[in-house]
């Protein structure tokens, strides 16, 4: 133990300069570890502020407000266009056309069968009979594709055109 001593005594120059050198080196890394943090630490608040000066949890919460309104919107969107396709399945889509002459003693084929009908097969034919002295029309109902009241053979065919389409 005296030996350890003895050399410390000696050599105690030396270890106080290596002590010295060391404390410095420990203050230049202390230094630049207080610098980097410094530019980290201003980097995270700029980070972390946003425009108008809102903190970064404000913007997440305006984003998530913002998103709510976004799904609220598409919910709504979503059941108009249900709406909507109902009220297109109702509407007249497609049309059949046949013309004839309903007399042997007229010359052009003046006389019509006209379906029109919905994507269901829903709506009506209507039948103009052209004569010389007068034109009738008659309009029957056609449910799914048929109708309760007799179709001539002209309406059947206008009603067969018309279904086609669908």
């Amino acid at each position: 133990m005296n030996n350890i001593f003895q050399v410390i005594q000696v050599n105690s120059a030396l270890i106080i300069l290596v002590l010295i050198i060391l404390v410095i080196l420990l203050l230049l890394a202390q230094f630049i570890l207080y610098r980097r943090f410094k530019e980290v630490s201003r980097r995270y608040k700029l980070l972390t502020r946003g425009p108008n000066g809102a903190d970064l949890e404000q913007i997440l919460q305006q984003y998530a407000g913002d998103v709510k309104k976004l799904e609220k919107g598409e919910e709504e969107l979503r059941v108009q266009q249900e709406r909507l396709k109902e009220q297109v399945a109702e509407c007249v889509h497609n049309l059949g056309l046949v013309r004839f002459n309903a007399f042997d003693n007229m010359g052009s084929d003046l006389s019509f069968s006209l379906a029109m009908l919905d994507r269901r097969g829903d709506g009506v034919v209507l039948t103009g009979l052209y004569g010389r002295d007068e034109t009738r029309l008659y309009a029957k109902p056609i449910r799914k594709g048929t109708s309760d009241y007799s179709l001539t053979q002209e309406e059947i065919k206008a009603v067969q055109i018309s279904l086609e389409k669908i």
